[in-house]
């Protein structure tokens, strides 16, 4: 009765505010999101931790949306119990959902726009693939599966997640049509699944080959429009297929923490070491300068030379010799 009171209280409320249930403040939010346009996987995240939030609210017998205080937010968030990385990017959609509620006047504040951040978040290490265990794995799917239409299929997707760096979305969905010759070489149109860049990006001929040699998907009769997908089946059953083969290929080939993932590691480092700029590296993998910055600043011989180069400008007097000498101690 003490609750019902209190929302009937809410909902009469003379000050003019629109007071709205956690859980109708929950589906609006979701729905705005999926009209945005998100990816099923993003939508999926976001969907989760909202709901997470709504349980944890239930729990607790908070019932409307402008109850979501400080000390509440942060209960939420200790009982997560997540690693700081995941712990920022849940705090990120938090103070979206509660900016989304503010800006329609159902709560007064974004109590959630208080709480900090964890700092110091380290990004993962990046680990590329060395080149004996990229012929590891390309070698595994030749034995991989039941018989060639498992094996030809499994191996034109290991060279193009090889030599493109594509996402596992984007390769699932590879057409035929975006495969041109330009007269001197093949080339791969991308545009990403990530952020909808476009780029030309030149593929070796042993990964074209591969990719004729694919036969066609089971369901297609004449012609498929895609290399792996039958364009019947859910785009996302698709691309938990292809993930699925992916994984008994890094299993059958025995290299260690092996996830397709790493290939966009090893292609990044590969351009970096031939003095590739941020900018295009970001472009080819379809990220930002700057997160491309963040995670392989550390594999870019140019950018060190630039910084020795710095520091000799700043220190001209110092001297640089290219062998180590032994301290003089008086």
């Amino acid at each position: 009765m003490a609750r019902a009171r209190k929302k009937a209280v809410a909902l009469e409320s003379l000050d003019g505010r629109i007071y709205k249930p956690l859980s109708e403040a929950k589906d609006a939010f979701l729905s705005h999101c999926k009209s945005e346009g998100l990816q099923d996987s993003t939508y999926r995240k976001y969907r989760n931790s909202i709901d997470k939030l709504h349980k944890f609210c239930e729990g607790r017998g908070i019932e409307m949306v402008n109850e979501l205080s400080i000390d509440e937010l942060d209960a939420f968030r200790a009982s997560r119990k997540l690693k700081a990385i995941t712990s920022s990017k849940e705090l990120q959609l938090i103070r979206q959902f509660c900016g989304y509620c503010k800006d329609r006047h159902w709560m007064d504040e974004n109590a959630a726009k208080n709480i900090k951040a964890p700092k110091n978040i380290k990004p993962n290490d990046v680990e590329p693939f060395s080149p004996l265990e990229v012929s590891e794995i390309i070698r595994a799917c030749d034995t991989f599966g039941q018989g060639p239409y498992e094996r030809l299929r499994s191996r034109a997707m290991i060279l193009t997640l090889r030599y493109t760096a594509l996402r596992i979305g984007d390769v699932a969905m590879l057409e035929p049509a975006r495969i041109s010759w330009n007269g001197k070489r093949w080339k791969i149109f991308l545009r990403t699944e990530k952020n909808g860049k476009m780029i030309f990006l030149s593929i070796p001929d042993q990964m074209k080959v591969a990719l004729d040699a694919v036969p066609l998907p089971r369901g297609v009769d004449k012609e498929s429009k895609y290399y792996f997908w039958n364009g019947i089946s859910s785009a996302r059953s698709m691309k938990k297929m292809v993930d699925k083969t992916l994984r008994a290929v890094f299993k059958k080939s025995g290299v260690q923490r092996a996830h397709a993932h790493r290939f966009r590691h090893t292609l990044a480092t590969e351009m970096l070491a031939q003095r590739a700029t941020f900018e295009e590296v970001a472009d080819v993998l379809g990220n930002t300068p700057e997160v491309v910055r963040e995670h392989y600043a550390k594999w870019s011989p140019a950018r060190q030379e630039r910084i020795d180069e710095i520091m000799e400008l700043v220190y001209p007097h110092a001297s640089y010799t290219d062998e180590p000498k032994k301290a003089m101690v008086n």
